[in-house]
């Protein structure tokens, strides 16, 4: 610890209002909107590539911006949807916006949407940092004056007001000594890939099954290849979209979210190690299978397949308030509530035979996700958002998705820009104030737009 110590102070420094962790869909919009609210901001990221999960990670159909028929996330998430519609890359839902929740997410092309993220973070003055993940947290005292980034050069020290991790696993607010959950049982994650050289032809549906069946018995597929032994999401490729030809740029690809990768713990390298070498072996043998067993998919291939591993549950930071499952599902808005989030409960299990739990939102309930739990708790500039905001485990399997993550982004984003603006602590802004400049950017802010 000394040593680190020492090295943080003989570092190169460069300092900025705030500091964001992770680009991916919370990390970018949390960037883009302290930058445009004035705050000068830096982004590090692992990666060499923005989105997070919709790019790095495969899971190209963002979810979901839409409740009941109403629009309840908007912002920068929605902002970056609806250009890539404009240019001939995005799909977005259909009016009237009731249709089930795998058939209301926003079908993208991911490529493109990295060039977009770019483009409006660059835009709004962010600095990007890819390929520099930070290594070590400068903390004390429930607060945070530094971190130490891995560059090509050595380490470098960055310092800032106000530090947002959205890095999916709690990593930056572990290292400064957060207070964090990690459950027992982790829900599987998934390796997505694209299959190319497919084409339509009839397919006798219940030789498929039977073929795949066989393939389970002799050990040649694997229960988690297709997660809820669904063959039927491989064999038509749309199932879990609205129906995009093959041939568009957005269309849900027949191996795309297919496999269940277990156990995994994507807060733990050799955990994530191990995931990746089995995801790949899992889609290897489904490739064998089809190009056996399915009519046009004789001379499939895989074209790219999804450098991580995408993680559905890891570490949960503990915040100043808690999002339970119970409010989730009854739709509470607490009072300091900053956005909107929607999507079932939905535990992927460690078993295909009952691959899911699900509860459903009876209409009209909409939840709403407090400051709170974007602050973590003990702490005076230490936020976060994303998948890893304070909650418990069941309602931390609905406002992980894409939309959610990027309405709480954006929230933090404005929060830390007030705080650093003021020379405050992010405890002490004014949360009225706060949700008014939020409805004033284009966001929905429960007990403002109310979309019920």
């Amino acid at each position: 610890l000394s040593e680190m110590t020492k090295m943080s102070q003989t570092a190169s420094k460069e300092s900025f209002d705030i500091l964001v962790a992770g680009a991916g869909t919370a990390g970018v919009c949390a960037a883009i909107q302290a930058a445009r609210a004035g705050a000068s901001v830096c982004l590090v990221e692992k990666n060499g590539i923005p989105g997070g999960t919709i790019t790095a990670a495969g899971i190209a159909y963002p979810g979901i911006f839409h409740a009941w028929g109403k629009q309840v996330i908007a912002g920068i998430g929605w902002e970056l949807m609806t250009t890539l519609a404009k240019n001939g890359f995005a799909q977005l839902p259909p009016a009237p916006f009731n249709l089930r929740h795998p058939q209301m997410a926003v079908e993208l092309n991911a490529f493109e949407a990295e060039v977009e993220m770019n483009r409006m973070a660059e835009t709004a003055g962010v600095h990007l940092c890819y390929h520099q993940p930070v290594v070590y947290v400068c903390a004390e005292g429930g607060h945070v004056s530094s971190v130490l980034i891995s560059t090509q050069k050595g380490l470098k020290r960055i310092c800032g007001k106000v530090f947002i991790d959205c890095s999916g696993d709690g990593s930056v607010s572990v290292m400064a000594g957060a207070e964090y959950e990690l459950s027992d049982e982790l829900q599987p994650a998934s390796l997505n890939s694209i299959l190319m050289n497919l084409r339509e032809a009839e397919k006798d549906d219940a030789a498929i099954k039977r073929a795949y069946n066989q393939s389970l018995e002799s050990g040649d597929m694997q229960p988690q290849d297709i997660w809820g032994k669904n063959i039927g999401g491989l064999t038509t490729g749309r199932g879990r979209g609205r129906g995009a030809s093959l041939d568009e740029c957005y269309a849900i690809n027949p191996g795309n979210n297919l496999n269940h990768v277990y156990p995994f713990n994507g807060a733990d390298e050799e955990s994530r190690t191990r995931g990746e070498i089995d995801g790949r072996e899992s889609i290897a043998r489904t490739v064998k299978f089809v190009r056996a067993h399915v009519p046009g998919y004789e001379r499939a291939y895989v074209a790219s397949v999804s450098p991580l591993v995408s993680a559905r549950e890891s570490r949960r930071i503990v915040g100043n308030a808690y999002v339970t499952v119970d409010d989730y599902v009854n739709g509470v808005c607490p009072p300091d509530s900053v956005c909107y989030s929607f999507y079932p409960v939905d535990v992927h299990r460690g078993t295909e035979d009952k691959p899911l739990d699900n509860v459903f939102l009876d209409e009209g309930r909409v939840p709403g996700i407090p400051l709170g739990a974007l602050i973590a708790r003990g702490f005076d500039n230490l936020m976060m958002a994303g998948r890893i905001a304070s909650g418990d485990r069941r309602a931390q399997s609905a406002y992980r998705v894409q939309a959610s993550c990027m309405a709480m982004g954006e929230a933090a984003g404005t929060a830390a820009a007030a705080a650093a603006k003021r020379g405050v602590r992010v405890t002490e802004i004014d949360v009225d104030v706060l949700r008014r400049r939020l409805h004033d950017n284009g966001m929905l802010v429960p007990g403002i737009d109310n979309v019920r």
